[in-house]
This record gives C-alpha cells, sequence and structure tokens, in this order.
C-alpha cells in the first residue's frame, strides 16, 4: 500500500496546477478534494530564510561552436565573438590566371541577419549601426594538388575540425580597418582581403583549404550575420580587372569562437547568447533543521533502510535579491533566467533542467517573477524536481545543486502561457523573442544577500 501511495503523490505532484501556489488552505483542500485526494494528504508550505551557498561557480563553454545558422562578429558584454569560415576548392585555371593577375583583388561578404535587425522586437532607434571596425584577419593556408585533396578537406568531421580551431595557430595575420553600416536596408558587409593572402594563394597551383578567421575585440557591438548552411551563406569574391570577372568561393562551414574577457575571476557572472552557467551549492543542514522543527521530530526520517517518503515536494521556489544596475543588455527586454537542477540518477548525480509551473492570477498582475531587467527587486526560479529529489534522499548527507542559465528574452511579461501560441483571431501570439539578448548579469551581489527557499509539500501520512 505505502509503495502505491508513493506513486499517486507523485502523480499529483505533476498534475498540481497554478490555483495551489500561494493560496489558502481551504481553497487548495478544495482543489485536492476535486481531484479525488483524500482529506488527509495536506499541502503545506515552509518556507526557510538565510540561505547563502557555500560555493558558487560559473562555466563558460569556449569551446568553438558551429555557425551555420547564424555567425556573430565583435565584443559585447566582455565576450569576444570570432567568425571563422572553412573553404576548399580545386580549379587549376583559377590558380593559373591569379599568379599572372596583377593586381587582383578580393572581399568577403557576409550578410547581415535580417529576422534579427528587422524584427518589430528589434529597438528602431538603434538603427543605423555604423562604425569603423578595427578588424583582425588571421588564415591557414594548405596547399593541395588533385580533387581528392577537396573531398579529404570535407571528410574531417565537424567536431574534429572545432577542437582544432580552438587550438588556432594563424599562418599569417593582418590588422585592417572595415566600414560597417546596419539600417534596415543594408544587407551586406564586405570585408577586403589582405594582399598577403593572395600573395599566399599565388603560390598555389590546383586547390587549396582554407581557413579564414575574423575578429573584432574592441568593437563597440555584436554584428549578427547569416552562416554557411543558409540562403544567405558568406561568399569569398576574388576579382581579375583584365578580364572583368569575379570568382565565387563558398564556405562548407562557419564557426563562432568566443573569448571571455572578464577581469573578475570570483565574479558570479552570467552572459546571454553563449554556454555558460552558474552552478550553486547549498549547505545540507539548514534544510534538515527546518525539517526536522516543521514535523516535529528528526528529519531525515531513518527508519528502516528505505528513504525518507513522509512528503513529496510539490513545489520549490528559490528567492533571491536582484539589482538590474549592474547588469547591461542590448534589447532592453526582461530575459527569462532558466534552471537545472542536480539529481541522482542510478548512483550517480545527473542535471535536470526544471519545468516551470504557472501562477497565473501572479504573473497576470505582476508577470514573471523568474526574470531580470524588469521590474522588482527579486528573483524566484523554481527547482522543483531537484528538492523532491535532494529531499528524497537527504539521509546521505548531500548537499542541494542548482544551475542558472541566461534564456531568452521576454516579450510578454504578463503572459500566463510562457510559449508562443495562436490567439483565436488565428494570430501568433509570440511570448520570447527568437534571438537571445548578448546580455551581462553580475549575480555576486545577490548572492551576498540570503536567499529563501519555499516548498510545497505533499504529506503522505494520511493519519496525520
Amino acid at each position: 500500500m505505502k509503495k502505491i501511495l508513493v506513486v499517486y503523490i507523485s502523480l499529483l505532484a505533476l498534475a498540481l496546477s497554478a490555483c495551489i501556489f500561494d493560496s489558502d488552505e481551504t481553497v487548495m483542500a478544495s482543489w485536492l478534494s476535486d481531484q479525488g485526494i483524500p482529506g488527509g494528504y495536506k499541502v503545506q508550505t515552509l518556507s526557510i530564510g538565510g540561505l547563502t551557498p557555500v560555493s558558487s561557480e560559473v562555466f563558460l563553454d569556449s569551446t568553438p561552436k558551429l555557425a551555420n545558422d547564424r555567425a556573430f562578429l565583435g565584443s559585447a558584454a566582455n565576450i569576444s565573438h570570432d567568425i571563422v569560415l572553412d573553404f576548399a576548392f580545386y580549379d587549376s585555371v583559377f590558380f593559373a590566371d591569379l599568379k599572372k593577375t596583377e593586381p587582383a583583388s578580393a572581399y568577403l561578404a557576409l550578410y547581415v541577419l535580417r529576422p534579427f535587425y528587422n524584427s518589430k522586437s528589434y529597438p528602431k532607434d538603434s538603427l543605423p549601426l555604423k562604425e569603423d571596425l578595427a578588424l583582425k584577419i588571421s588564415w591557414k593556408l594548405d596547399k593541395g594538388s588533385s580533387k581528392s585533396f577537396v573531398d579529404s578537406v570535407g571528410d574531417i568531421s565537424d567536431s574534429l575540425w572545432l577542437s582544432r580551431l580552438a587550438k588556432w595557430k594563424a599562418d599569417a595575420t593582418v590588422d585592417t580597418t572595415i566600414s560597417v553600416s546596419v539600417t534596415s536596408k543594408d544587407t551586406v558587409v564586405k570585408v577586403g582581403i589582405p594582399q598577403e593572402l593572395l600573395s599566399a594563394m599565388k603560390k598555389l597551383s590546383k586547390a587549396c583549404h582554407l581557413q579564414l578567421r575574423l575578429s573584432a575585440p574592441e568593437a563597440a557591438r555584436t554584428y549578427r550575420f547569416y552562416g554557411a548552411g543558409t540562403l544567405y551563406y558568406p561568399k569569398l569574391w576574388v576579382n581579375f580587372p583584365k578580364q572583368k570577372t569575379y570568382n565565387q568561393f563558398d564556405p562548407f562551414r562557419t564557426a563562432h569562437v568566443v573569448s571571455n574577457r572578464e577581469t573578475c575571476s570570483d565574479c558570479a557572472v552570467l552572459h546571454g547568447g553563449i554556454y555558460d552557467s552558474l552552478v550553486l551549492e547549498y549547505e545540507n543542514a539548514p534544510i534538515m533543521k527546518a525539517l526536522s522543527d516543521f514535523y516535529g521530530d528528526e528529519f531525515p526520517y531513518t527508519e528502516g533502510a528505505g528513504d525518507d517518503v513522509r512528503q513529496t515536494v510539490v513545489l520549490a521556489e528559490m528567492t533571491f535579491a536582484r539589482d538590474d544596475s549592474q547588469g547591461s543588455s542590448e534589447l532592453g527586454l526582461p530575459i527569462q533566467v532558466v534552471v537545472g537542477s542536480y539529481i541522482d540518477s542510478a548512483g550517480k548525480s545527473k542535471r535536470q533542467m526544471e519545468a516551470y509551473r504557472l501562477n497565473k492570477s501572479l504573473i497576470v498582475s505582476k508577470g514573471h517573477p523568474n526574470m531580470i531587467f524588469y521590474d522588482g527587486d527579486s528573483l524566484t526560479l523554481q527547482v522543483t524536481y531537484g528538492l523532491r529529489d535532494f529531499i528524497n534522499r537527504a539521509r546521505d548527507g548531500r548537499n542541494f545543486k542548482m544551475m542558472m542559465r541566461l534564456g531568452y528574452p521576454v516579450l510578454q511579461p504578463k503572459d500566463s502561457s510562457y510559449s508562443d501560441h495562436i490567439t483565436s483571431s488565428k494570430d501568433t501570439s509570440y511570448v520570447f523573442f527568437s534571438h537571445f539578448d548578448h546580455a551581462r548579469y553580475d549575480f555576486t551581489p545577490a548572492l551576498k544577500q540570503p536567499a529563501t527557499l519555499k516548498l510545497w509539500l505533499a504529506n503522505k501520512r494520511g493519519d496525520e
């Protein structure tokens, strides 16, 4: 019977709706009764204040990533964004003409990511974007003599190519300056190819493998372009003036390489649009003591060899102090904070992303509580999966761990659907902007102030 009750209440935890969050006991009891849950199974709340992390660590994954969909160039929020393009081609006539052509010229065409800059949600007062951009162009050039050489380059897996980019050693680097202009009509940015690279290519005869890297660490912002896997892929144009022709070469893949320029190694800083995360660990003892006081006896419950299963966590929320003045964003929109918890899986710790439960009445009146760059001075994150696992396995003395990451900008902070949806008029209502904001948020001040954990507990003792 005990096992059946455990399964039953677990299903209850998955089905609970927003109406019980912050509800009084009468409303909660009525809801439980409507679900056919015996009245003896009470849902109670417990708040545990004064929690500070025993450890906090930021993980920034600087491994190069494919950028075949969209590519970023420039600098924002103390992160530099580089583009690397991978070319390989076999054309003996082209190399013969290149050798005898003086002067040859070339440029790389990068096409502006129009869905971003032309979006109704992009701040129009930010356009036009105009800048004389200090650019570093570096390259690696390998000689080939046959079509099979080009095929062998194509056989290099994406993962292997990306891992090699992490150890980038250029054959040469040239500093240059280009003029960048982005308006609602400008669609292309032209990057002049240095004569040094063309001179190196003149020494080839049939085939080449060219890896071209663009860096602009001193840029005032990041620029967004289409990647190699789109209809508006970058193009390398080489001009032979006497022949009045341009030769076009297309990259078969592009990569995005980030560099962290933060100067504070101990600061809890998160960035938007890249793969970084903040992992917090909270000590076991304060939570266990609060639960012992709450139940009036020792917690965790140690009778027998099983887990302490007197209750299931229906909902768990961690509330932090918030000070948006320590952050910066490009778009000026609220940004969701995404949460994951570390739970036990077959004896090993596994990170599981939390499912967000909606408190609709609160959201409609005040907006989602899990956002930064918004009204209010607190940030509330749901950690239900993590606390449920933590409490049921608390007897082994483990600490509670959670992960935070910056998500998408929020277009409708008071929309309780929390997902894009079709309205009754058959229009699409967009809750989120489909592009990340290259934002920066320093959680260090917030972590110096105590957080509050609130638990909603479904009691599994039917006689209480």
